[in-house]
């Protein structure tokens, strides 16, 4: 049975969202992005008080660095508007970036600005640009 732990390698804070990546064979950014995006929405608290209780729940995983398979996520810098988060999303879900684009646009509406921005903001902040010596989308080494 695969276990749950903090991820002690990929942290911002504590390594909750890194293990939960790791967990699940997701780039631990995507899950950063969407506790931010959680947390602005439910008005911070229950989302930080979940990420506490995970704090002190989950264990600290092993202290030697353990290499996962997963797909990492990156900010483009050929194909970008603002920051180049629409264009990383449209090449690692393989679509057009326009309609990524659109769908952020259209999701400004319904949640107020606010949540969207900030979580935009945060994503500049936390998602990195893709490196130069990456390849082309067809890479395997992921989000690429």
């Amino acid at each position: 049975m695969k276990r749950l732990y903090r991820d002690r390698w990929d942290k911002k804070i504590a390594g909750v969202c890194g293990g939960i990546g790791q967990h699940l064979g997701i780039d631990p950014t995507l899950i950063r992005l969407l506790a931010v995006f959680l947390c602005v929405i439910t008005a911070f608290l229950p989302l930080v008080v979940l990420y506490i209780i995970a704090w002190m729940l989950v264990p600290l995983g092993p202290s030697t660095y353990v290499e996962y398979d997963c797909r990492r996520f990156y900010r483009l810098v050929k194909d970008r508007k603002i920051a180049g988060i629409c264009g990383g999303m449209a090449e690692a879900f393989k679509i057009d970036p326009v309609i990524v684009r659109l769908i952020t646009i259209i999701a400004l509406v319904p949640t107020g600005f606010f949540p969207i921005i900030l979580t935009y903001i945060v994503g500049v902040i936390i998602i990195p640009e893709k490196p130069e010596d990456q390849g082309s989308s067809d890479s395997n080494n992921g989000f690429s």
